[in-house]
């Protein structure tokens, strides 16, 4: 019984806030010349182009997983720093949209929220979206995640081993 207590309590301790910032609706923050926004798997930025402007002049890198560069042919840099956390390098994307902005897809490496998109840059409240998503501290989370991963794994190999299974019925 002192243990659940002493978790109840640790779940009703206020979040000290330094500075932190009301995120947009996409769990992100709205900035001076993009927009970027988050799910636990994945940011997303979004970077607004003049009318008229071609994708073509604008150049767009992943360094070492963790540092992005964005910006328009001679011109100062619109994103230029380490990102808050590391993605899968592999995996990462970005497209020209219909709403002619620059649409880039950075697929996280753990399944975490971010504070902000890049390092130094200010820090959003997570708090508040964390809560739909963890309803135990997190002390008490790991082992649920953990649990979460092992169950994953455990199916991935069923499924993969059903797939065997009727390719040689086949």
């Amino acid at each position: 019984m002192e243990i659940l207590s002493h978790y109840k309590k640790e779940a009703q301790e206020p979040l000290i806030k330094k500075n932190l910032l009301k995120p947009n609706k996409a769990n992100g923050l709205d900035m001076d010349n993009y927009s970027w926004g988050q799910s636990l798997e994945n940011v997303t930025i979004n970077i607004p182009l003049p009318r008229g402007e071609s994708v073509n002049y604008f150049t767009v890198a992943i360094e070492n997983s963790n540092s992005l560069k964005v910006g328009r042919h001679l011109e100062p840099l619109i994103i230029d720093g380490l990102l808050f956390k590391k993605i899968k390098a592999d995996e990462w994307s970005w497209y020209f949209s219909d709403k002619n902005e620059i649409c880039i897809s950075l697929p996280k490496r753990n399944r975490k929220w971010w504070k902000s998109l890049l390092k130094g840059d200010p820090e959003i409240d997570t708090q508040n979206f964390e809560s739909k998503w963890r309803i135990f501290t997190s002390k008490l989370w790991q082992p649920v995640e953990k649990l979460y991963f092992r169950l994953v794994m455990k199916l991935t190999y069923f499924k993969q081993k059903l797939e065997s299974i009727l390719s040689n019925c086949s």
